[in-house]
């Protein structure tokens, strides 16, 4: 297999779990560029990646030094649509991270710039590479708990992300910035794509915020109903305090399968004055490392294999639907039908 040239946009939180991937971790890729509009960081990315000269400010100065065959997007939200159609214009294949975008008409130029230039374009929905949600869709198609009733996904985080995913306007919110994975994660497991939604939200955690952000919200559930009859329930909180916590639990007519834990591998201590007490996962970086290696090497395979992701833009799009109409039923206090 050839070597596979990438550049990485954006280096926050995401963005160097990404870097450092490419750099280290996965096989036949090569990380050769960062780019963030922050001239500084870029270069002490660049720095830590032990990559010299090789930080910019844009993806064309990365270009017109370095020859790239594929990007890694890891900037906000409202950014990925045009980062998406320009490395698309140069030919270049695309790992997006979530959410894909703002709303389905920026999905769908996404999904047609890519496909007009003829490259992939893989969403970052790490958690379909993580083993035990891959073990539970592969005995939920070997029909080990027969017919899926009702599939629940959550996820809670520890604390706030960056200022402008608290800003409905510029990211969709907490439902997008944290949830998106649980959107993808019920339809995928269900097998079914979202019919109709109802949501409820609110700032329970920090309302401090609602004197400058009106329509934040830091708890939220979401109930769905998907186009084969199956129920879906999603529940996000975000600052959560006590760790990261990403799990499933799918109900089936025959039995229920659960993917995840909060609990981390290590040892437990169990005390009768204690009661019991293990360690706990803190960070979703901890929690998905081997996901995200095998996501990132899944990237590289298709490129060279010529082969279609396993997670596009397709699946980007219902996710990202999903989240429009949760919002607008937050807004409307009732269910709202999905844009399929």
């Amino acid at each position: 297999m050839s070597e596979v040239r990438i550049c990485a946009i954006g280096t926050g939180r995401a963005g160097m779990v990404h870097a450092l991937n490419f750099r280290w971790h996965v096989p036949h890729a090569r990380l050769v560029a960062v780019v963030d509009t922050d001239r500084e960081r870029a270069a002490q990315a660049a720095a830590e990646l032990h990559l010299a000269d090789r930080g910019f400010a844009s993806l064309a100065e990365a270009l017109a030094v370095t020859d790239i065959d594929a990007v890694v997007i890891t900037t906000p939200t409202f950014t990925h649509a045009s980062l998406v159609g320009a490395a698309a214009e140069h030919g270049l294949h695309v790992l997006c991270e979530k959410p894909m975008a703002l709303d389905v008409r920026e999905c769908d130029a996404m999904i047609a710039a890519c496909e007009a230039a003829g490259v992939t374009l893989q969403l970052a929905f790490m958690r379909r590479f993580d083993p035990p949600f891959v073990q539970a869709k592969r005995q939920l198609e070997d029909g080990a708990i027969g017919t899926p009733l009702m599939v629940r996904s959550l996820t809670r985080g520890p604390g706030l992300p960056p200022a402008w995913a608290n800003d409905i306007d510029t990211s969709n919110g907490m439902l997008a910035e944290v949830n998106s994975h649980d959107f993808d994660t019920v339809r995928w497991l269900a097998g079914a794509e979202y019919d109709e939604v109802h949501a409820r939200a609110g700032a329970l955690k920090r309302p401090d915020l609602l004197a400058t952000l009106p329509r934040f919200y830091d708890v939220a559930l979401v109930s769905a109903g998907m186009t084969n009859g199956t129920f879906g329930m999603i529940d996000g909180v975000c600052p959560a305090d006590y760790g990261y916590d990403a799990r499933a639990e799918i109900v089936g007519s025959a039995g229920v399968l659960f993917a995840g834990d909060i609990r981390s591998p290590g040892a437990a201590r169990v005390t009768r004055e204690g009661g019991a007490v293990g360690p706990h996962y803190t960070s979703w970086r901890e929690r998905f490392a081997e996901a995200y290696r095998a996501e990132a090497s899944h990237f590289v395979e298709c490129i060279a294999d010529g082969t279609t992701p396993q997670v596009g833009g397709i699946d980007g799009r219902a996710a990202v639907a999903a989240v429009v109409a949760a919002n607008r039923s937050l807004r409307e206090g009732r269910p709202i039908k999905v844009d399929g």
